[in-house]
């Protein structure tokens, strides 16, 4: 039976950091993604960008939605689903 040394033990974790790296590199590259030149049109939509009333708008619809049909803030109504 092989004892563990400090030096077995290093190698062993050696190996072990290298594997999650390698993996954590390999996810990495893989979640980059390039844009076709026509799919950048939609980057700059004005539904993108995050103005001073959004964050209300949503948070106004995800409640309505609780109240099952009472609207807060405006005169939308949902049936409760999260149907529009």
């Amino acid at each position: 039976m092989e004892k563990y040394t400090p030096q077995i033990k290093l190698k062993w974790l050696m190996k072990q950091f290298s594997l999650f790296i390698m993996i954590v590199f390999i996810l990495t590259l893989t979640s980059c993604k390039s844009l076709q030149p026509y799919e950048l049109v939609y980057l700059n939509d004005s539904e993108m960008e995050m103005g001073a009333d959004n964050p209300k708008n949503f948070e106004n619809y995800v409640e309505s939605i609780r109240e099952v049909g009472n609207p807060t803030g405006g005169n939308k109504s949902n049936g409760g689903c999260g149907c529009n």
